[in-house]
């Protein structure tokens, strides 16, 4: 079994921005998880993986610009001694994709695995015992509403743009004008 590890890394030609915008999009993630990732720390971002599923992924997250690492998971025999190790997979089979396809472009990968305390172990993430307090209370104060009395609400329907008096549309003149028939025209033709 393998873990997907991703340490901040760039692909060629991807500025950090747009890496991120990608993961942003990609796993759904906060504004603290992205900076988490983008660390250089080690994250664990997937695990429990067979071999043809880490390349899977290692293509994905390369095409969108962001370079992983596949480990195998610590307590866990490699699933084939014979295949080569994808620990360091050559970079013209990531950008290829390798031999596994690569998921459509509306698939979403999944954050983490089923034990997430063994993924954070090394993080230095902990979380608080039940009922702790993280942030102290405050009261904020009510919104104050002025003049409510003088407010009303028009009925259903009602036109709300401001009625103004405008002057009668101008009507030009046209009694000089008349309609005749233009037989001269027709029979010359």
């Amino acid at each position: 079994m393998f873990q997907l590890v991703f340490k901040g890394e760039c692909a060629p030609g991807t500025d950090l921005e747009t890496a991120r915008n990608n993961a942003r999009t990609l796993f759904k993630a906060s504004v603290e998880q992205l900076d988490r990732m983008f660390s250089g720390q080690p994250v664990v971002i997937r695990n429990k993986l067979e071999q043809v599923q880490a390349e899977k992924y290692l293509a994905v997250l390369k095409k969108h610009g962001m370079i992983a690492h596949v480990q195998p998971m610590a307590g866990t025999a490699p699933s084939s001694p014979a295949q080569p190790s994808p620990a360091a997979p050559e970079p013209a089979q990531q950008a290829s994709g390798g031999k596994a396809p690569v998921p459509e472009p509306g698939d979403r990968l999944p954050v983490a695995g089923d034990k997430v305390d063994d993924i954070l172990a090394g993080s230095g993430l902990s979380l608080d015992p039940v009922g702790v307090i993280l942030a102290e209370h405050q009261e904020a104060e009510a919104p104050m509403f002025e003049h409510l009395d003088d407010w009303s609400l028009a009925p259903p329907g009602s036109d709300l743009g401001v009625k103004r008096d405008l002057p009668p549309p101008v009507v030009p003149d046209v009694s000089h004008l008349s309609l005749a028939d233009d037989d001269k025209h027709s029979t010359q033709k």
